[in-house]
């Protein structure tokens, strides 16, 4: 076998387990809305409409579009082996906006859970705002370069990572470990036996643990990789991301300033 049509096999392989990755992604969240559809009667379509409400519904079905939407181009379109690079990094740069913006409604609604728990503290306020404001601003710099300053191979894989991605894995980390040690700082409260600050703070450090750990893997594995796969970097990331949204969703309906 030749080296050209090794290599294609290996991508048509990659091909093959990016689709049914992205078939695993889009059946998770759809497994979870399914399971949990009725809770979202109950909070949301009966009750009047709030912030925290709002960024739920936007969170949970933004994810399902995108999913759905990335389903059907790499069971179509990106099945083939010769896409050109604009369409790839118009496909990245599609899905690396949805993670950030399912990202910043997860952390919009932690900091809202925090900000409540704080008795809405000016001074929390204000920190929770600077840390919100200030990951924007470093995804704002960084994320154009990650998917339009690096070069793709014919299936859509990028062949290098850009290093200033590494920034914005630190400035994640920066944001959720200060929100987590916020959160650590009520524990005395859980202890008291306090029902709802407990539930708050168990459900809030896990989300946090997650997605420093999340980031932790899928940052170092494209560096040390030098690789970028889209169902790697962004289908799970969303689905994990959302169904984090979701599941948080309970506790602000406990805790949770009124609009």
């Amino acid at each position: 076998m030749s080296e050209l049509a090794q290599y294609d096999r290996v991508l048509l392989e990659n091909i093959t387990i990016r689709q049914w990755s992205t078939l695993s992604t889009l059946a998770i969240i759809l497994y979870e809305y399914t399971i949990t559809f009725r809770e979202e009667l109950r909070h949301i379509w009966k009750r009047p409409i709030t912030v925290v409400r709002m960024v739920y519904l936007f969170s949970r079905y933004l994810a399902i579009i995108v999913q759905s939407v990335n389903l059907y181009l790499v069971l179509g379109p990106f099945s083939a082996l010769s896409t050109p690079e604009r369409i790839c990094k118009g496909w990245f740069s599609f899905q690396l906006t949805a993670a950030c913006v399912l990202m910043a409604a997860l952390d919009l609604i932690l900091m809202l859970r925090l900000y409540a728990l704080y008795s809405k503290s000016f001074k929390v306020g204000t920190l929770l705002t600077l840390l919100f404001c200030g990951q924007i601003a470093v995804e704002a710099v960084i994320a154009p370069r990650s998917v339009l300053q690096v070069p793709y191979d014919p299936i859509c894989d990028t062949t290098r990572t850009h290093p200033d991605i590494l920034y914005f894995c630190i400035s994640v980390w920066v944001t959720h470990i200060a929100m987590g040690l916020l959160t650590a700082a009520k524990w005395e409260l859980a202890a008291l036996r306090a029902p709802v600050v407990k539930l708050v703070t168990r459900d809030g450090t896990w989300i946090l643990v997650t997605i420093c750990a999340l980031f932790a893997v899928i940052v170092p594995y494209g560096l040390i990789g030098q690789v970028s796969k889209a169902h790697v970097a962004f289908g799970w990331p969303i689905s994990i991301i959302s169904i984090s949204v979701c599941e948080n969703f309970p506790c602000n309906c406990l805790l949770s300033p009124k609009d």
